[in-house]
């Protein structure tokens, strides 16, 4: 009782220790596109994880972000601006602008809709405030052109709209491999040496408690955790098989049990979807595979090598089942009550009279003389079929009916219309797995 706690215990500790692992995986994944995000709520973040990605701020909106910072704060502070303080500050702050345009800082890194909403809240304050629509380089200098007037507006707007925009743009460094810095395995490190002594703990249990019959199969087993224990990024992810393994256990041992939750029944639900989706996906895949060997002909080829592989079997499987065939014939009544009425069928209207003979009667010996012959036909050909002599007749028409098959696929117009039957079949089949796009247009 004591040791099941003690493994049910360490279980939640190491789904506590995956869950977090593998939380911090998704943040370095998305920390570039939520970044802009992070610089507006949780600065603090961004101040201790840019270095990790080697980002620091662009030297051009940086220049910019200060200069316009330490005017704002000196204004905020209570400082008093002559006009030709206000007058060159105003300067070099157009100056940084027409940089901005003109250098698009922006653009290296995907972040060009930062800079066009720069310039769109300028112009829009401009025509707000001076009922002006101006060029984007006529808008910040008529924006910078400061008097003591205006200054407490413009620098207000400025801290309030325009830095957080300065702030979003960024520069990242390279290494000596040419790729981006990428200090996360700093941050993983830890998290994969716990991992990697918890992987040869359990092995040497395993081997000890006799869990397996030989003591290489652990790894085989937990073969996620070996790919997982990989210092490779793209083989990061199977850590998720050990949290989803670590579930399963904790639930069948109830400590956890979602089973029956709205959350569960929903990704259960979500999980066949996807399962679904991705199993018609692979189907649809399997299938345009096939169809473009269809399409070089491929198929066909292969037929006529199938058959050419086959044919022995064939031709000695006819020779041999041939026989039994017919016996099974002449043993079923059907056969010789189809024949007997359809010559009676036929006699009837063509019979010719016979005077003093009933056609009754007449109609009565047809049949009989129908069911005599059936039954002698279908014996003689089945001690045929089992002789020697009819065995190899047999397998010699099996043979050519084969050959002239094979010789037959060989010809362009009847190769046309398998191909074109193949293909016709395998569109047919990929509709049941996805909606084909239209041809029109």
């Amino acid at each position: 009782m004591l040791r099941q706690r003690l493994e049910t215990a360490w279980d939640i500790f190491m789904l506590v220790i995956a869950f977090l692992n593998i939380t911090l995986i998704l943040f370095d994944l998305t920390y570039i596109s939520l970044r802009p995000f992070y610089i507006k709520y949780f600065p603090h973040i961004v101040s201790w994880y840019d270095p990790y990605k080697g980002i620091e701020p662009h030297w051009t909106t940086d220049r910019y972000r200060q200069f316009a910072d330490s005017l704002y704060r000196y204004w905020r502070q209570g400082g008093r601006f002559t006009p030709s303080q206000l007058q060159e500050a105003g300067d070099t702050l157009y100056a940084l602008s027409l940089k901005i345009l003109s250098e698009r800082p922006y653009e290296r890194f995907g972040l060009m809709k930062y800079q066009e909403l720069l310039k769109k809240k300028v112009k829009s304050f401009i025509h707000e405030h001076y009922n002006a629509s101006l060029s984007s380089s006529e808008a910040f200098k008529r924006f910078w052109q400061l008097t003591p007037e205006n200054a407490a507006l413009h620098l207000d707007f400025y801290h309030r709209e325009l830095r957080y925009l300065l702030l979003v743009n960024y520069y990242r460094q390279y290494d000596l491999s040419g790729d981006y810095v990428d200090l996360f395995w700093k941050l993983d490190l830890p998290f994969l040496i716990f991992f990697w002594v918890e992987f040869w703990g359990a092995w040497l249990v395993a081997i000890r408690t006799r869990r397996y019959a030989y003591w290489w199969m652990y790894p085989v087993a937990h073969w996620y955790d070996v790919l997982a224990l990989i210092p490779l990024k793209s083989l990061r992810w199977f850590r998720l098989l050990r949290i989803w393994n670590l579930y399963l256990r904790l639930n069948r041992s109830k400590v956890i049990n979602f089973s029956n939750t709205l959350i569960a029944r929903f990704l259960s639900q979500q999980s066949r979807l996807i399962a679904k989706a991705i199993s018609d996906e692979v189907a649809y895949q399997i299938l345009e595979q096939v169809k473009r060997q269809a399409q070089r002909g491929e198929e066909i080829a292969l037929a006529q090598e199938i058959i050419e592989d086959i044919r022995p079997l064939i031709r000695s499987v006819i020779a041999e089942e041939a026989a039994p065939v017919v016996a099974t014939l002449r043993q079923t009544p059907a056969l010789s009550q189809m024949i007997e009425d359809s010559l009676a069928h036929s006699l009837s209207s063509n019979l010719p009279s016979f005077p003093g003979v009933p056609k009754e009667r007449l109609l009565e010996a047809a049949r009989r003389i129908a069911r005599q012959t059936t039954n002698k036909l279908l014996t003689d050909t089945e001690a045929y079929l089992r002789s020697p002599s009819g065995k190899r007749t047999l397998e010699e028409l099996t043979d050519t009916i084969l050959k002239h098959l094979s010789e037959r696929l060989k010809s362009p117009d009847l190769k046309a219309q398998l191909q074109s039957a193949i293909l016709t079949v395998i569109t047919r089949l990929q509709r049941n797995f996805r909606q084909l796009p239209s041809s029109e247009g």
